[in-house]
């Protein structure tokens, strides 16, 4: 075997690792919807937060941080740069500016750099990022987030370490749905499939939202086994069938459990 093949077999995966899955050239990122975009870096910063706070997947979290910072920027398009911080780089500079509707829509973005480059630097570091709740909001208004579904998984997402077994089925299979019709290469989806196997976490037989344009914004789970669940301070639920419940609706059940939990322990 000569040299040049033996580089050629012993170092091609250094290709996979340094370029993105998702962006393989600069037409790619230039010719995309900007809508997309920035719902592609707002779930792909909700999942990388949520694999940060998973022992398993805390390392990989750590090192998907540190190489989206590599080059301490969002100034300009790296090939090398990872899904995320061409992502991030794309609705800096208003890079997906192929026709009117997405020159509009990068009008309606924001980028705050400083919040940003913060939260990745400080998950980089392997440390728990502060004001996270403060920080996504602010992030779902800055990318202009107008997906209800994407804004439920927000509001859960951003109180991951305290959420039950059943919230965080919510919230994986609904972010499977995502990746796998929006972003089947991304370098996250990966991990977040594996989480969901190792802790059983994808809820069978759910409806996928995703799946039909009709049904964007409007998430329902045709089947949602709620087996000994706890919500809203030990109200337990038991075994349970519900039908047609979303992200939205499982928010507004558990706050009407919290307004009862709270006028019975008041009686």
């Amino acid at each position: 075997m000569d040299e040049q093949q033996y580089k050629q077999n012993n170092y091609a995966f250094i290709g996979d690792i340094m370029e993105s899955r998702m962006f393989r050239s600069k037409s790619k990122v230039t010719s995309a919807d900007a809508r997309d975009m920035a719902d592609f870096a707002m779930l792909n910063m909700l999942a990388l937060y949520i694999l940060s706070n998973e022992n398993d997947f805390a390392v990989a979290a750590q090192d998907y941080a540190q190489r989206t910072m590599t080059y301490g920027n969002f100034n300009t398009f790296r090939a090398g740069g990872t899904d995320l911080n061409i992502a991030l780089t794309a609705i800096k500079n208003s890079m997906a500016d192929d026709g009117d509707k997405n020159k509009l829509q990068n009008q309606r973005l924001k980028f705050n750099d400083v919040k940003i480059k913060a939260f990745l630097n400080t998950l980089k570091m392997g440390r728990p990022p502060m004001g996270v709740n403060s920080f996504f909001m602010r992030i779902e208004r800055d990318l202009d987030i107008q997906n209800s579904n994407y804004r439920s998984i927000r509001r859960l997402v951003q109180d991951w370490p305290r959420l039950n077994k059943m919230q965080k089925q919510l919230v994986i299979t609904r972010m499977l749905q995502y990746f796998r019709v929006h972003a089947l290469r991304s370098e996250l989806y990966s991990y977040i499939r594996d989480l969901s196997r190792s802790q059983g976490l994808e809820m069978k037989n759910a409806h996928n939202a995703e799946g039909s344009p009709k049904m964007r914004g409007a998430d329902t789970i045709a089947k949602l086994a709620v087996a000994g669940g706890a919500i809203a301070g030990g109200y337990a639920l038991g075994k349970a069938m519900t039908r047609g419940l979303g992200l939205d609706g499982f928010q507004g059940m558990k706050q009407r459990l919290s307004r009862k939990q709270y006028m019975r322990s008041s009686k």
